[in-house]
Parts: C-alpha cells; structure tokens; sequence
C-alpha cells in the first residue's frame, strides 16, 4: 500500500511507511482489531487460496479504512 500511495503522491516509499506507522500506533484497540482481522483474511485469500489481492476481492470498507489511515 505504501508503495501505491508513494507512487500516486510522487514521494519517497520510506516516507509513506513511516506516517503509516505512526497513524497505525494511533489507532484505537477496535482499530487495530479491524486490521489484524483484514489483513488476516487478505492473507489467507492470498497464501492458502492463491489469489491475487487487489479491489474487486477486497472490502471496499477496508479500503476506505487504510486510504483514511494515510491522509
């Protein structure tokens, strides 16, 4: 994801991450659970089912959710 938004925005990958982190460590426990549960799913949809992850098989809520932890 850092590496998408890198590329839309015209900045450095690294810079991405890092405001990434940070947003991530301001996150409320239902936040994180939110994420470890998706993330979880993309996961298993991608190492145990042998799809490829991208918008048409990924909750458009959870999409909003980590464009919204960026900006």
């Amino acid at each position: 994801m850092a590496f998408g938004i890198a590329q839309e925005e015209n900045l450095d990958s690294f810079d991405v991450k890092q405001k990434l982190v940070e947003n991530i460590n301001k996150l409320s426990q239902g936040d994180v659970e939110y994420l470890t549960e998706q993330m979880s799913l993309l996961i298993d949809k991608s190492v145990h089912q042998n799809e490829s992850i991208d918008d048409t098989n990924v909750d458009k809520s959870f999409i909003t959710f980590l464009i919204k932890l960026y900006y």
